[in-house]
């Protein structure tokens, strides 16, 4: 699995954001966050991703493309990704989003929206 392949479960994470479909959304998240999003744990970071994710995308249609690599490990990687308005403009700085491999794959860990 390759930075590559990192960079590609990132933006997955961000695209299925638009789908609306927490279940396809949440398998990109580490196991322990993804528990959390998929049983709606009030208070859990990954359950308040998903509100804040979805809302910037239904209020503004926020999307995000690919920007640079920050940290790269064998194990875990910080990427930023630049945010876009609907109409193409940049909104804000680009976002941080972590990702760690869980049992050979890239998983999200933490973002940032």
């Amino acid at each position: 699995m390759s930075i590559e392949d990192a960079i590609k479960v990132a933006q997955r994470h961000y695209d299925l954001l638009k789908e609306g479909d927490i279940k396809k959304w949440a398998e990109t998240l580490t196991e322990d966050r993804k528990r959390g999003a998929l049983n709606s744990v009030h208070g859990d970071s990954a359950d308040y991703w998903w509100k804040t994710g979805r809302g910037y995308y239904e209020k503004y249609g926020v999307y995000y493309t690919f920007d640079r690599v920050d940290i790269e490990k064998d194990d875990y990687c910080k990427l930023f990704f630049k945010r876009h308005n609907r109409d193409g403009s940049l909104r804000g700085m680009p976002v941080p989003i972590h990702l760690r491999k869980e049992k050979g794959e890239w998983k999200v860990e933490t973002a940032s929206y």
